[in-house]
């Protein structure tokens, strides 16, 4: 058993002894309007104990300062809150006083009675009865050879949003999987390795036995397969049932191949907060599309090219560190990535206009605390193979990597290039060892992700919270991982998530005002929308202002002729029309909020039947208006400067919408509406924007001059991305910035037309549709003991139509056999044999 910290609630009280946490403010200038994004929610959901209850300190201050003659054409970047430099040692004792103040939080969170995945943020559904669903019973599991074991606590409440998030994650990606409690696995025994693999989930499993991690490492030393993530049984307990942190480092650091969670050693610098990096080709394998990451020059990037990672002031010598405790094992609470999806998004409804003041994007570090960087742990190992071999605390890719011409590139996002990420700091070597791969890596923090090989078996351990990221809109590297474990690692048969098998992207038509009408005409006359098998997905705000009440620039529709020409011929012509939010584009995407649906809106949105004037009516005008140019309701929405308040939301579906674009989830294809830690709005699928690196529109290139070529390259590298990993992701546009740069234009349509019938253009309503058809597919697969064969059923309540299977050729070299339904196989894809439903309720197939 291994040892007990002396103090193991040594949480907030060491926050204190290295001094007051950094809560900055980063402002970040770009054109395209004014505006502040609204202060990120509370991160702690419904816990009883807040973060700043814990460290008996009041809110967070955060301070703005713009510069006046900030230039509009670079963006421009000002700390408005000095981060606080932390000089005390790491490893300063704790006093009495310190011990009877955590051990009362301690208590505190024990009393909480509810699992650790509250602490997490993670609300219940407001669809779901969670506290009356009945919980996982004990009994004898049946093993599947084609799902994913989920690992679960004994009672772990299935009505728990942390658990939904991992299934759609795995629906979404075509694999079934499995909730399984300690109870059912230790009872499992050696059949466990019957199921295709094993999920050790983050979030929901931070407390464990050692009985339980010894029947996990079993299962795998002897041949299964587990993704281990961040801070599963990253807990240990005493006797009384207190959590603790176990002595020296976790007990899955064997599992991983590197030390972590060592909070005897490091305490509140257990857990880094930075860029995470990844060679390019191993970030597309990652699911992670061109544009959502760009190259990594280093931690002394000038502000232009990083400049969230200037303005937080991380470089070679500073490092950011979140506090933890056993109420948050791994101090991702302390920094909400929900801020990203709040970016303000560009428009084109005042390009005529002369530029006004910069807009300010806010990004609060949190509970952050500055410091040192930790020096190497590890001297350079020997490179024996061209892998990227790492040896220190740092893990920087080896030469052998550099002399390959590899380009490391960082998870980034809009208007901030590289973003920053929790993970415990790892020490010792790794990627030098026969069977291990380096997937993912901290310049400062050591192994955010790779492979292992552990006796028979193999680990894919994933240093980062997934389930929280996911809860705070930032669902691309769960569904990655899960998709590299699934296909990588597993090699498991899927159903594809596209629509007869083909990868494709959605292209999203923002008609902002009424300054687009004459730029939407000449594309019109370019035949950009006739191609009858290149249909978009496009939105108009129909008011008749665009920027404040009483300009007379926006559209106007239900006195624009030409622009309900416009709407009908697209309709006409297949296209998805719909709604862009609220009746004046700029006062109701800088306006709106969560808290002022049925406020005034000073004379902008008056609904004159009704007689009322609030910013709900922004949305009822705008989508009456919409409708009634297009003869039908409209089922697809998108929200000015991507602001899309819950209400908003609420209400378009309870209208019957069933896709909207998303500002967050960024990078990611079509998903559920993880948000605010919980599954919202089940009947919608949102579509997250894909930006180009640090912009996303036609107009933002331009301003900022970025060369066209490097735009047309973009374009066509997201066209090959859908094609190669049989998926589809959602780009936007403005007429006015598209038909100046019409030859950029011209060229995505034509390189997406030479594609031929590998790819597909799909409407955000068209993929909704099928989402939806999808999830009524049951399907299993089981061994035919007698031919050794392995036999698919599936079945549908109205038609298979569309659904196709993807058998890998390396399990499955012969060619599956229809037995009944109906249904063709397609062997041309060199990675997967295609079973192509063609109708039909029931289909069964060997191979």
């Amino acid at each position: 058993m291994p040892k007990i910290s002396s103090h193991p609630t040594h949480l907030w009280p060491s926050a204190r002894a290295l001094g007051a946490v950094c809560s900055a403010a980063i402002l970040l200038s770009a054109c395209g309007g004014a505006s502040e994004v609204g202060t990120p929610q509370s991160l702690q959901g419904d816990s009883d104990v807040t973060l700043a209850e814990d460290l008996e300190a009041g809110p967070l201050p955060v301070l703005f300062a713009q510069d006046p003659n900030a230039a509009l054409q670079v963006p421009q970047v000002v700390l408005a809150a000095a981060l606080t430099t932390q000089a005390a040692a790491i490893s300063e004792p704790v006093t009495s006083t310190e011990n009877a103040a955590s051990s009362a939080v301690l208590q505190g969170a024990v009393a909480m009675g509810n699992s650790l995945v509250q602490a997490l943020g993670f609300k219940a559904s407001a669809t779901s009865m969670s506290a009356f669903e009945p919980a996982l019973s004990v009994t004898t599991l049946v093993p599947d050879p084609g799902a994913l074991m989920l690992l679960l606590p004994d009672g772990q409440n299935m009505a728990d949003p942390g658990v939904s998030a991992w299934m759609d994650a795995a629906s979404e990606l075509g694999v079934r999987m499995q909730p399984i409690t300690d109870a059912q696995f230790m009872a499992l025994g050696d059949a466990a390795r019957d199921f295709a693999g094993l999920i050790l989930p983050d979030g929901l499993h931070v407390q464990a036995t050692d009985a339980l991690l010894a029947a996990v490492k079993t299962y795998t030393e002897q041949g299964g397969r587990s993704m281990l993530v961040f801070d599963f049984g990253a807990l240990t307990t005493l006797s009384d049932g207190t959590p603790v942190y176990p002595i020296p480092k976790s007990r899955l650091s064997d599992m991983a191949g590197v030390d972590y969670v060592m909070y005897d050693a490091l305490r509140d610098k257990t857990t880094g907060l930075g860029p995470v990096t990844a060679t390019r080709s191993t970030l597309r394998s990652l699911l992670v599309p061109p544009g959502k990451s760009l190259p990594f020059a280093g931690l002394t990037a000038s502000n232009a090219a990083a400049p969230l990672l200037s303005a937080a002031q991380i470089s070679s010598d500073t490092a950011l560190y979140l506090p933890v405790g056993v109420n948050d094992a791994g101090g991702a609470r302390g920094f909400d990535v929900q801020q990203y999806s709040q970016m303000s998004y560009a428009k084109s409804s005042d390009r005529s206009l002369p530029k006004k003041s910069a807009r300010q994007v806010k990004i609060d570090l949190g509970r952050a605390v500055q410091g040192p960087t930790l020096p190497a742990v590890s001297q350079p190992a020997p490179d024996p193979t061209p892998s990227a071999t790492l040896s220190t605390s740092a893990l920087v890719p080896s030469t052998t990597q550099v002399a390959l011409n590899e380009p490391l590139e960082a998870y980034s996002g809009y208007l901030l290039g590289p973003l920053i990420y929790p993970s415990y700091v790892t020490q010792g070597e790794f990627g030098g060892l026969p069977g291990q791969k380096v997937l993912a890596t901290s310049p400062q923090f050591g192994l955010v992700a790779g492979v292992n090989t552990v006796g028979a078996g193999q680990v894919l351990f994933v240093n980062l919270p997934l389930t929280y990221l996911k809860g705070r809109t930032d669902a691309l590297m769960m569904h990655g991982y899960l998709n590299y474990f699934v296909r990588e690692v597993l090699d498991l048969p899927h159903l594809s998530a596209m629509p007869n098998g083909v990868g494709g992207m959605t292209f999203d038509w923002h008609l902002d005002a009424k300054a687009a009408q004459a730029p939407t005409g000449a594309l019109i006359k370019l035949k950009v929308f006739s191609d009858p098998k290149a249909l978009f997905s496009i939105e108009m705000t129909a008011g008749p202002d665009a920027i404040v009440a009483g300009d007379g620039l926006g559209w106007n529709l239900a006195r624009n002729k030409t622009a309900q020409n416009y709407l009908k011929t697209f309709k006409t012509a297949g296209h998805s029309v719909g709604s862009h939010g609220g009746w004046n584009h700029d006062f109701y995407g800088l306006s709106v909020s969560e808290t002022n649906e049925l406020g005034s809106t000073g004379g902008a949105c008056v609904n004159t039947l009704l007689r009322v004037d609030n910013f709900l009516q922004c949305l009822v005008l705008n989508r009456r208006d919409v409708d009634a140019a297009t003869g039908v309701k409209a089922r697809s929405y998108s929200s000015p400067e991507g602001n899309n308040p819950l209400w908003s939301m609420d209400w378009h579906e309870q209208q019957g919408v069933v896709s909207t674009y998303f500002a967050g989830h960024t990078g990611l294809g079509g998903t559920r509406q993880y948000r605010e830690g919980r599954l919202l709005n089940p009947g919608v699928w949102v579509f997250p924007v894909t930006p180009a690196g640090l912009y996303a529109t036609y107009e933002e290139f331009q301003d900022y001059n970025v060369p066209q070529s490097e735009v047309i390259a973009w374009k066509r590298e997201m066209i090959d991305f859908g094609v190669t990993h049989n998926t589809s992701r959602m780009i936007y546009a403005h007429p006015p910035g598209a038909y100046l740069w019409r030859n950029v234009l011209l060229d995505m349509l034509g390189y997406a037309k030479s594609k031929g019938p590998q790819f597909a253009w799909y409407t955000m309503e068209q993929l909704a549709d099928f989402m939806n058809r999808r999830l009524q597919v049951s399907w299993s697969q089981n061994l035919d003991a007698a031919s050794g064969q392995t036999v698919f059923t599936a079945s549908h309540p109205q038609s298979l139509q569309e659904m196709v299977w993807r058998l890998p050729k390396s399990r499955f070299v012969q060619a599956p056999v229809i037995e009944s339904g109906s249904a063709t196989v397609d062997g041309s894809d060199a990675r997967f044999w295609l079973v192509k439903a063609q109708g039909g309720t029931r289909l069964v197939f060997r191979s």
